[in-house]
This record gives structure tokens, sequence and C-alpha cells, in this order.
């Protein structure tokens, strides 16, 4: 049985230094972390499956790996915080941001992700199509029990030709509904001056 450790920074120079760089068994069952130039990888398969979108049903049953320069887990909050040009893969599935923060509950099951970046993107590939699905905003949260992605700031949306962007983004996978909200910026008397950052897609027309 594995256990968080509390306040754990991982990060380059202490791996080296550390028992977990001779062990890897801590970070949990079934778990593989190397040291490589600059980043740490860690796969963590034991922390639960991510499947941020409807993507391919394997995805589900493909460890998770995890690239950062760090990566800091806080028993009291149980959260692992994972900074620097982090890289989150799970099959198909791809993200990447410059901070990723997971929150677990007691059984170690993901409840919650946020990523951060300049800006941060995803990118899965879903069943049935060779298409992959890209999203990219300053922010994402994705909260597992509700299956909700939400993109903040700057939301982008593309697959093949179709296109959202919108200043906020709900994915609603398990009732496969979107939900694209603008941000109004200024007032004006005259509706038809109003600045505002509205909602915008592309539908392509189909070729006969």
């Amino acid at each position: 049985m594995i256990h968080f450790l509390s306040r754990i920074t991982i990060c380059d120079a202490k791996i080296r230094n550390s028992p977990a760089h001779h062990n890897t068994e801590w970070m949990g069952k079934g778990s593989l972390l190397s040291v490589v130039r600059r980043a740490v990888i860690i796969c963590l398969a034991w922390l639960g499956p991510i499947s941020f979108a409807n993507g391919l049903s394997t995805d589900r049953e493909q460890p998770i790996y995890v690239e950062a320069d760090s990566a800091e887990a806080d028993e009291a909050h149980k959260t692992v915080t994972y900074k620097g040009t982090v890289i989150v893969t799970q099959g198909s599935m791809r993200i990447n941001g410059e901070t990723v923060t997971l929150y677990y509950d007691e059984n170690r099951t993901l409840t919650k992700a946020k990523v951060k970046g300049r800006p941060a993107r995803f990118q899965q590939r879903p069943d049935g199509s060779k298409e992959k699905q890209h999203a990219k905003a300053n922010r994402m949260e994705y909260f597992a029990n509700r299956d909700l992605i939400i993109l903040l700031g700057n939301a982008h949306s593309w697959q093949g030709k179709r296109r959202i962007s919108a200043d906020r983004i709900e994915f609603d996978t398990k009732k496969s509904r979107v939900r694209a909200h603008g941000k109004r910026t200024a007032k004006s008397k005259d509706s038809r001056t109003d600045k505002s950052s509205r909602v915008r897609i592309v539908v392509p027309i189909k070729q006969k």
C-alpha cells in the first residue's frame, strides 16, 4: 500500500538524492518514475483515469504519463501539482500547460483538474473519427463527477474545419452538450457599437 507523502516536491535535483530515485514504488502501484534531462516523467495509472472528452474508448484503459519540471504532492489537500511545461498524455489524449493541478478524494479517485497555460492546450481523437478534437484557452477545468470541461479565457475548440471560439466554452460530455458564452467588455447606448467578445462558430458546408 502506497501513501501520499506530505508536501513532497519532486524535481530533478531532489529525486537524484532521494530514495525515490532508486525505488519508484512509493509513487503508487504500477507506476514508473524516471529522470530525463529536465523533467520528471511519471506513469500515474494508479491515480485513476482522466478522460477530458469523448475520446477513444481505449484511452481510459491506458496509463497516464505526466512530464514536468517539478511535481508537488500535498496530502492534506489531496492534490498533486505539476509545474514547468507540463505534458499529460493518456492514449490519444494530450494536455499541455504551464501548471496542472489534480485533485483526488480519499480513494485516490480524480475529482477535478485545473490547467493553466499561455495558452493551455488539449487534444484527443474521438471514436470513429480520423480528426482529433483540439481546444485551447487561458485556463481549463475538468470536473469528473459532472463530466464537465470548462475552457476559460480566449477559448477555442476545433475539429477539422468545425470551429467555435468564445470567452467561455463548456463541454458536458455526458449529455453531449456544448455551451459558449461571450464576454461584454464595454457598454454603449447604441447596442450596435457595443464592444464584446462574442461567440463565433464556423460550420463547414458539406461538399457534394
